[in-house]
């Protein structure tokens, strides 16, 4: 069973879409059914499922799904609390602790930042995982690349063109423009998320340059 853990603002959404396409009514969204390993009950997965995605930390199926592949998306993790930041400015859902603090507070993006739950929360979804331990871990400044890994890795033909649902629409370019100080400030606070970022980064680009090229 495929099991994907959508970190959020790490091109999930997107890529719902895509295991949706390939698995039909065979994909289960796991939407706050089971967050955390101790919440899981294996009565509470679909019959027939052959693919979970959604938010819930990584080990939350290891006692119940003996034979899974973990897959997931990461982002850079200043780019990552920034677009979270205008996403809730965007789109507020006040379920959300950190949504309504935002809003209750007025909090800027550096105290948005801040809070501890926005803090290296990349790893407390990755649950003390390894990339090695994921058979696929997709990096989301590099979707289209990362599909061709994917599609590579399990022997899938994948839609096209592959659909970005969920994006900023006001992020002008590639990055957030950010001043310098600001940015700084972030990345400090994502020590652990920038190290996971890093190797599973280095990791990808040795998995895509065995992708022959189109032009090849």
């Amino acid at each position: 069973m495929l099991i994907s853990v959508h970190i959020p603002k790490c091109a999930g959404t997107s890529f719902r879409h895509i295991l949706h396409a390939v698995h039909g009514d065979r994909l289960w969204t796991n939407c706050g059914g089971i967050f955390t390993r101790a919440q899981a009950q294996a009565e509470l997965i679909p019959p027939h499922t052959a693919c979970i995605h959604g938010h819930f930390l990584a080990d939350a199926f290891d006692d119940i799904v003996p034979r899974r592949q973990l897959v997931t998306w990461v982002r850079h993790p200043v780019e990552r609390v920034v677009s979270n930041y205008y996403h809730f400015l965007r789109s507020p859902d006040m379920r959300d602790d950190c949504c309504r603090r935002l809003f209750k507070e007025r909090l800027s993006l550096r105290q948005f930042a801040e809070l501890d739950w926005m803090r290296n929360e990349a790893t407390r979804y990755l649950a003390g995982k390894s990339p090695d331990e994921f058979a696929f871990v997709g990096i989301a400044e590099k979707f289209g690349e990362s599909l061709a890994v994917f599609a590579k890795t399990f022997g899938w033909s994948l839609p096209q063109p592959a659909p970005r649902d969920n994006a900023n629409p006001n992020r002008v370019g590639a990055h957030y423009d950010l001043r310098p100080e600001d940015h700084g400030h972030i990345l400090e606070l994502n020590g652990a998320d920038l190290a996971w970022y890093d190797a599973a980064v280095g990791e990808f680009d040795r998995a895509s340059a065995e992708i022959p090229s189109r032009a090849a």
